[in-house]
């Protein structure tokens, strides 16, 4: 009976790995890091090939700075479509970044390159629907965070179908682990870390 209370046990907890699990108090750094994606994807409005983004300098910060005291940087950043998508879409992201769209014709729209979500994409999303801040996934190229946005009140002018506090979307991050370059200390370099790590190539 013992065994087969642990075999259980054991079970669950493989399956609450494999699903991507929230991060504790110790990862409030990977929220920090999320909430300023956020702020700076709505603050990326308009384009062109000169102009630095909020979105680019974040990328450029936490790439080479790092997130928190765990060593952990992000390689690639990816845009999960939801409000204007059913079902939702992954849109992928060029070194430029994203910018946010208004409604305005007048402006090119997002990226065009897309994929259909993964399951623990869909897993995640669903978490964060639910209220989740954010949702942490390993796997075999490394690890890789999601978090929402959620609809504001002045989201609302242009997503007039939803209510505050909606998922209008979601950021998706490839966390890896900064390194030394080992002729030149002072380069850093943000790479994926796991089992595939050497084939999953960052976008940016």
């Amino acid at each position: 009976m013992r065994w087969a209370l642990l075999a259980l046990a054991v079970v669950a907890i493989c399956a609450q790995n494999a699903r991507g699990q929230t991060p504790g108090e110790d990862d409030a750094a990977l929220r920090r890091m999320h909430d300023a994606f956020v702020e700076a994807f709505i603050d990326s409005q308009g384009f062109g090939k000169r102009r630095v983004t909020p979105m680019m300098a974040r990328m450029r910060h936490y790439q080479f700075e790092g997130v928190g005291e765990k060593g952990r940087c992000v390689f690639d950043v990816e845009l999960v479509g939801v409000a204007r998508h059913d079902p939702p879409v992954v849109h992928r992201a060029g070194f430029m970044g994203f910018q946010h769209r208004d409604d305005d014709a007048a402006m090119p729209a997002l990226p065009t390159s897309t994929r259909t979500l993964q399951a623990w994409e869909r897993e995640a999303l669903a978490r964060l629907i639910g209220g989740t801040d954010i949702v942490v996934q390993a796997g075999p190229g490394g690890e890789r965070a999601m978090g929402p946005i959620r609809a504001r009140p002045d989201c609302l002018a242009c997503h007039r179908n939803h209510r505050e506090g909606d998922v209008l979307g979601a950021l998706s991050y490839g966390l890896g682990r900064i390194t030394l370059a080992p002729d030149a200390t002072d380069r850093r370099d943000c790479r994926p870390q796991g089992i595939n790590a050497a084939s999953a190539r960052p976008s940016y």
